[in-house]
């Protein structure tokens, strides 16, 4: 990962991105940029303002503090990407649906512990 703060917001915008499914093209047009704005976001750490990061982050449908987490540490990688999976996954269920899923999670995990 590269170090100044708008190359660590690119990569981030860049993973939430990939996350949501969405190429660089529908994205901007969700976030009402151009794709060689947020390419150049993405990929050379050009300065959004905070308005463009803010239609980013809604475009995403994320929180704007999630494009400013950082991994955690070594060995919580696998961990972290399962949960942003999920949590990305679910996202657009109702809530019998998440309960639903979280149930079958549960369950398949109880079963994962007993082999």
């Amino acid at each position: 990962m590269r170090g100044d703060i708008y190359s660590i917001l690119g990569d981030r915008i860049r993973e939430e991105r990939k996350l949501a499914g969405l190429t660089m093209e529908k994205l901007a047009e969700l976030a009402g940029i151009s794709t060689s704005f947020l390419a150049y976001i993405e990929t050379k750490g050009r300065k959004a303002s905070l308005e463009t990061i803010q239609k980013l982050a809604e475009a995403l449908r994320i929180p704007v503090a999630r494009l400013f987490e950082t991994a955690p540490g070594p060995g919580k990688d696998a961990v972290y990407k399962a949960t942003r999976q999920f949590a990305q996954f679910i996202r657009d269920k109702n809530a019998a649906e998440t309960a639903g899923i979280l149930e079958v999670a549960r369950s398949a995990a109880k079963h994962l512990r007993r082999k």
